[in-house]
């Protein structure tokens, strides 16, 4: 049943990469937004007007950016995998994300700093932040059945148990379950 959170967890976590993840201000007033999105592809600025024609300037994808938003979607398809994929794939794409997340946001402080002298501050918003927490939740929900037991990763760690499968949603489970670990129904093992 959790690990059904997975691909809406992560699903979550795209939406947040199209909303304002940071603002830069100088003397409190605010300068630029990028969302993750404009982040991960680039985003055009307009800057002074010389000779009646406005500047405008590119700013590059960062691809410190581009990994966690393929990781998401990553997470997400994998998030739908039966079996091994299902249940550590999302985890393991959701800790690429996270620590992606985490040097993206070192560089863009150091290089601000670095480049206007201290004159100019970042502030990262709510979806910035909500986007890490669905990344570590995305890590948990992988990572708590392999903690159960009943994890994909049990019998290929040594452990040959009998298993069981549901007669309501055919998931597999070990063989001792009384209960489906997917939907809940009664198990009906050969010894009970």
């Amino acid at each position: 049943m959790i690990k059904k959170c997975s691909p809406a967890v992560f699903g979550i976590a795209l939406i947040c990469f199209f909303l304002p993840w940071l603002d830069v201000s100088c003397s409190g007033q605010k300068v630029i937004t990028f969302s993750g999105i404009q982040l991960a592809t680039g985003k055009t600025i307009d800057g002074p007007t010389m000779f009646g024609q406005k500047q405008q300037k590119r700013i590059g994808g960062e691809p410190l950016a581009i990994i966690p938003l393929l990781a998401t979607l990553a997470a997400i398809g994998l998030g739908f995998a039966k079996h091994r994929q299902g249940a550590i794939g999302p985890a393991v794409a959701g800790a690429i994300g996270a620590l992606f997340l985490l040097l993206l946001k070192a560089k863009i402080d150091d290089t601000v700093f670095r480049e206007s002298g201290g004159v100019l501050k970042v502030e990262y918003t709510g979806a910035f932040y909500l986007t890490l927490i669905l990344y570590l939740a995305g890590i948990a929900i992988g990572v708590y059945p392999l903690l159960q037991g009943r994890g994909a990763l049990a019998p290929a760690m040594g452990r040959a148990e009998k298993t069981a499968f549901c007669t309501q949603c055919g998931a597999e489970n070990q063989g001792d379950n009384r209960y489906c670990c997917e939907c809940g129904a009664k198990i009906e093992n050969e010894g009970s």
